[in-house]
């Protein structure tokens, strides 16, 4: 049974290229590493934790510019090596095989990750990567709402208007009426990170990674889909679905993008059933 996060977790630090990481290390057993979606930090994964560190050790990141992590330099360009590297450095920190677990930008940083890691993969679950690159290099029409939202955050952060970015963004991915009445702390919260938001876009323009490269990974993949995810979500998760060689796809009824936060017991219930059949 997932149950309700505790407080007062330790948060560790260590450096990956010049940015502070912050990142949860608890629990003993082996490792499972958890990536968080854009806008978000390790805190996502709360109640995952809570079950998993009775049996399992357990890490988790805040990516560059979220949670306590330091932020981006302002004169260097992004890169999704970046956070690629924050991820690899906190996998370091496990001797043994460990299982990568990642949501949205997390899931697509697990999916770069897992390239590099190989065997030390033991198993992977991925919810709705935002890997949009692969609509860009694939042609697929639904690049063209990639390149939509991109205009429609890129464009007020440029101009200083975080709190518009922030309406664009998350009323993309939550829906228009459930951001209009969520808390102004958490519209303020979500404002806050729209500038790392930002630096992300670049990647959907830049990344060069294949479908095929990602036909690499042989780690038996978990696949979770939210059927009423948008269009761009659920065309990457197809997609890596007829790539992947060792892959499980699962949809969630009734459930979108941000399954995690709406739907915690069905998907963490889920991702526990995946790792407990690979442990």
């Amino acid at each position: 049974m997932i149950g309700a996060a505790k407080k007062g977790r330790i948060v560790n630090y260590l450096t990956s290229g010049d940015v502070e990481i912050a990142y949860l290390d608890e629990g003993e057993g082996p490792p499972v590493l958890l990536g968080h979606c854009s806008a978000a930090s390790h805190k996502e994964w709360a109640p995952l934790i809570d079950v998993l560190a009775e049996d399992w050790r357990v890490l988790a990141p805040d990516f560059i510019g979220y949670g306590r992590s330091a932020p981006w330099p302002a004169e260097k360009p992004f890169s999704i090596e970046a956070d690629v590297d924050a991820l690899l450095a906190v996998a370091d920190l496990a001797r043994d095989p460990l299982h990568l677990v990642g949501h949205s930008y997390g899931a697509a940083l697990a999916l770069e990750a897992a390239r590099t890691l190989k065997d030390k993969v033991k198993s992977l679950t991925l919810i709705e990567p935002v890997s949009f690159h692969l609509l860009r290099l694939e042609d697929l029409p639904e690049w063209q709402d990639v390149e939509k939202l991109g205009v429609a955050v890129l464009d007020p952060v440029a101009k200083g208007d975080d709190k518009k970015a922030a309406g664009a963004f998350m009323s993309y991915w939550l829906g228009r009426w459930r951001w209009w009445i969520s808390p102004d702390s958490f519209k303020s919260a979500i404002a806050a990170t729209i500038p790392k938001v930002a630096l992300e876009f670049s990647i959907a323009l830049d990344a060069k990674s294949t479908a095929m490269d990602y036909a690499e990974i042989t780690a038996p993949t978990l696949l979770i889909l939210g059927a009423k995810t948008p269009p761009p979500t659920r065309a990457v998760t197809e997609l890596l679905s007829k790539t992947l060689p060792n892959v499980d796809l699962k949809t969630l009824k009734g459930v979108g993008h941000m399954s995690p936060f709406t739907h915690p017991a069905k998907v963490n219930q889920m991702i526990l059933d995946h790792l407990t059949a690979h442990r």
